[in-house]
């Protein structure tokens, strides 16, 4: 159970603000209420967490802390909405606080993870990175990450900016890369699982070696008869496209170190 237990409103009706809640629920935390602009689906979150909805954010309870989890371009918009007595924290890796509004108490609640619908999510090892306007309420909301998580880290907008950039690049960009192989699999009727032991070695070789240092395959040896063959076997433009650009950058950063 937490030491302190938050009351806590969740603000939006997507994966994150799903994971979070229930997440806080488990560490011993009260949420409050949900609200969100799809009143179907902020009842059936608030069915999950065995509370209610608030109609609209002029009725949100003041004594309660806003955890905001909406898109980058809602933000804002949402927040501005809130009393300025509110204690508000959102969820975006690459909004700044200086951005947003003025007020006292604000901060950012981030959670440097993936969540996908309908999947667990060990929360205890996911990064939280944590800022606030003033110590006080930051402390806070140390506190409260520090109760799911033992990763959490005090970062600044910038730190968090560049943050984002690096998780897109090594989880989205990476999974588009898995979508395009299995394509290509599939369109010879091949089993995509074959792979899965292969992508599991991958990322296990970051916990002893650099990317760069684990890096293989024919532009590391710089085998371009294998690397056009590949490409001409590939029937999408676009995946010929991929695989064309990423073997070059790959055999230039080989070439220069």
């Amino acid at each position: 159970m937490a030491k302190r237990q938050e009351h806590i409103v969740i603000i939006g009706t997507g994966k994150v603000a799903q994971h979070l809640g229930l997440h806080l629920m488990r560490s011993g935390h009260k949420i409050k209420n949900v609200w969100g602009r799809d009143i179907s689906k902020a009842k059936k979150l608030a069915k999950l967490f065995e509370t209610t909805t608030i109609p609209s954010l002029d009725k949100f309870p003041v004594e309660c802390l806003a955890l905001v989890c909406v898109t980058d371009d809602a933000i804002e918009e949402v927040i501005s909405e809130l009393h300025a007595d509110v204690k508000v924290a959102y969820t975006s890796g690459s909004v700044r606080l200086e951005d947003i509004t003025d007020r006292k108490n604000l901060g950012v609640f981030y959670p440097l993870q993936s969540f996908s619908e309908n999947r667990n999510v060990d929360i205890s090892v996911v990064p939280f990175l944590i800022e606030g306007t003033n110590e006080e309420f930051e402390a806070t909301l140390k506190r409260l990450a520090k109760t799911m998580s033992s990763k959490v880290t005090v970062a600044n907008s910038q730190d968090r900016f560049n943050t984002h950039i690096a998780a897109v690049m090594v989880n989205n960009f990476t999974n588009f890369i898995y979508h395009l192989a299995q394509q290509h699999l599939n369109e010879t009727k091949i089993d995509f699982d074959l792979l899965k032991p292969l992508i599991k070695e991958t990322v296990s070789k970051l916990n002893e070696l650099t990317p760069l240092e684990a890096q293989t395959g024919p532009a590391v040896r710089g085998d371009k008869n294998i690397i056009e063959k590949h490409i001409n076997s590939i029937s999408s433009p676009e995946t010929k496209q991929v695989y064309r650009l990423f073997s070059e950058l790959i055999e230039k950063e080989i070439n220069k170190s």
